[in-house]
């Protein structure tokens, strides 16, 4: 993969209007096959935002405010997730978030690992008090996922390195 591919996503996110506006930002830790947002990560924190990253504790994901990433640590999974030390993020209406998935579609759907972590939180929290934002390579994009289910919940957006996808 191109350097500037794992990039570009992230690249149009922090020039939205929704970036500019939010305070916080709730952001996914990437791993190996996800959009790269290590990059991000650091970027939200230097523009003074306060950045909020998911942890997972038994069969539920909650967010953690991070001020550093040093308090990142290997969690479940071995993904990089919040110390124990991090303060709990109660969202509010109208957060921002970057989602993560392996596979998308031309109508916002996505595919994550098949846990089920961001729509359990999405049900909790009410899915539309958040600008659910995905990061995507375009070979990630279908025109149409099969098997949606009806808990899938759909994003606002999806950047890709190519275009912006909206519903």
């Amino acid at each position: 993969m191109v350097n500037s591919e794992r990039f570009a996503a992230e690249a149009k996110f922090v020039k939205l209007p929704q970036y500019d506006n939010a305070d916080i930002v709730m952001c996914y830790v990437s791993t190996k096959e996800e959009a790269d947002t290590w990059w991000l990560l650091q970027k939200i924190i230097q523009d003074g935002k306060t950045l909020a990253v998911p942890r997972v504790d038994g069969d539920m994901m909650e967010f953690y405010i991070l001020k550093d990433l040093n308090q990142l640590q290997s969690g479940k999974f071995g993904i990089f997730e919040p110390s124990h030390e991090c303060e709990l993020y109660i969202p509010k209406e109208g957060e921002l978030m970057a989602v993560p998935g392996v596979a998308f579609d031309e109508n916002c759907n996505r595919k994550g690992h098949g846990r089920g972590y961001y729509d359990k939180y999405f049900g909790k929290y009410s899915g539309e008090n958040f600008c659910k934002i995905a990061f995507a390579l375009e070979s990630q994009v279908a025109k149409r996922l099969t098997n949606v289910m009806p808990h899938d919940v759909p994003m606002d957006m999806i950047l890709t390195e190519e275009r912006i996808i909206t519903r």
